[in-house]
């Protein structure tokens, strides 16, 4: 999707956009999410993910690559049976702690007892992030001081997302489309 795409998406001319006022989200990314064998592996461009009962389709999702620093090169070697090196290059890496991704919810959120999550929903790519926005570079964003979700850390206790006020969004589009130039 190219960057025509994405502002309409934004600007809610996408196909799923809904009469009501769209939502913004951080959806989190565990390491066994993003990490494989052959080392770091891109987030699906299609997916069913876990959110909150209130997501629906057309809002749109900043997906947050939890942190790797507490993953060994032993653990990466045993669990995602990774080659030493592949395992030693990743720890070496800046990756985590990043969004590297921009989905929007194609249907609302549905109730998924089965999958281990209170709900969840259909999401599809519509912004891979070149270069991942960081953490860091969140948190060193003074528009962004008060932003009770950051001051947390991203935490968003008992949930499956964190819902990102509109103003807090508008930033951080403007921080992605930066890093662009």
């Amino acid at each position: 999707m190219g960057i025509v795409d994405f502002l309409h998406s934004i600007l809610g001319l996408s196909p799923y956009n809904t009469p009501r006022a769209r939502r913004f989200w951080l959806f989190y990314a565990g390491p066994e999410n993003y990490l494989c064998s052959s080392g770091v592996c891109d987030l699906p461009q299609e997916t069913f993910w876990s959110c909150e009962s209130e997501t629906k389709r057309g809002d749109l999702i900043l997906v947050y690559r939890k942190s790797m620093n507490q993953l060994s090169i032993e653990f990466l070697i045993r669990e995602f049976d990774m080659p030493r090196q592949v395992a030693t290059h990743v720890k070496q890496s800046k990756v985590g702690k990043d969004f590297p991704v921009i989905w929007e919810a194609t249907t609302d959120a549905e109730a998924t007892p089965r999958w281990g999550w209170a709900h969840g929903c259909e999401a599809r790519e519509v912004q891979h992030i070149v270069p991942p926005l960081s953490l860091d570079q969140l948190k060193t964003e003074p528009r962004l001081r008060n932003w009770e979700g950051l001051r947390r850390n991203l935490q968003a206790k008992g949930l499956c997302a964190l819902e990102i006020p509109q103003d807090v969004w508008d930033v951080i589009i403007s921080l992605i489309k930066s890093s662009r130039k």
